[in-house]
């Protein structure tokens, strides 16, 4: 995405060419990577996480919608980890903030502990 490095950005290019699969754990760690090393702002990183071609995403819908409370202001590993969890009856947090920015359309239901 950077393309910092073009040894690595040819194997990385060979690699995205095919049918890929990236999982939420690697939106997860590239979202971090991008805003700490590279200072990718949020439209920057949302931009950069929408163009990539020949991926399929893991929760592609719900990747959306996290991408979409992280534009509004939501933290993007937060978010996707509410979409991580949508198997489960409730994601249980004391994050008060995580709760805002979720909003009323969170894919799943969200207790907040005292």
């Amino acid at each position: 995405m950077t393309r910092d490095d073009e040894r690595q950005a040819a194997l990385a290019d060979a690699v995205l060419s095919a049918p890929t699969l990236i999982t939420l754990t690697v939106l997860i760690e590239l979202a971090w990577v991008l805003r700490q090393r590279y200072a990718f702002d949020r439209t920057a990183l949302n931009a950069a996480l929408i163009a990539l071609e020949h991926v399929t995403v893991e929760h592609e819908q719900g990747v959306r919608w996290a991408l979409t409370r992280h534009a509004a202001g939501g933290d993007l590993p937060d978010m996707l980890h509410l979409v991580a969890s949508v198997s489960a009856r409730a994601f249980v947090t004391f994050d008060r903030r995580l709760v805002r920015h979720a909003g009323t359309d969170a894919p799943l239901a969200i207790e907040t502990l005292a």
